[in-house]
């Protein structure tokens, strides 16, 4: 009967040491998850916003590499490429240069109305954000 109280005593003391002590709070794993998720929402939203800009960034790709294939060279407007973009969208693009080696367009909006704009450029190696609205 001994062994078995002090067992249930270091049981519980363990318990109580791992809740009070070793566990985080619930209040402060509360807080976290409120900040990141309440106090953020916009940077959020502006990232799924992105996901239009990868797109674009995709489709502009192929299409350079199509009229590359056919043309051996690069497309140096978007009429070239046969490209209109839908109305309303977030994003921007233009043929800043092109030639038979390389092209660079640039994809540009404003996704959360601030001063700065989400800036992409789009070559034959890839695409890259260079300045980056949602972290800004």
């Amino acid at each position: 009967m001994k062994k078995f109280l002090l067992i249930l005593i270091i049981i519980l003391a363990g318990y109580f040491l791992y809740v009070g002590v070793i566990a985080p709070p619930a209040e402060k794993a509360s807080e976290k998850v409120k900040e990141e998720v309440f106090d953020k929402p916009y940077s959020q939203i502006a990232a799924a916003k992105q996901s239009e800009a990868k797109q674009l960034a995709k489709i502009l790709m192929n299409k350079q590499h199509t009229y590359y294939a056919v043309e051996g060279k690069y497309a140096s407007s978007m009429s070239k490429l046969r490209f209109t973009p839908r109305l309303g969208q977030y994003y921007t693009a233009k043929i800043v240069r092109a030639d038979e080696n390389n092209y660079l367009i640039e994809i540009k909006g404003n996704i959360d109305n601030d001063n700065t704009m989400d800036i992409w450029e789009v070559d034959k190696d890839g695409f890259k954000n260079v300045i980056n609205d949602v972290q800004r």
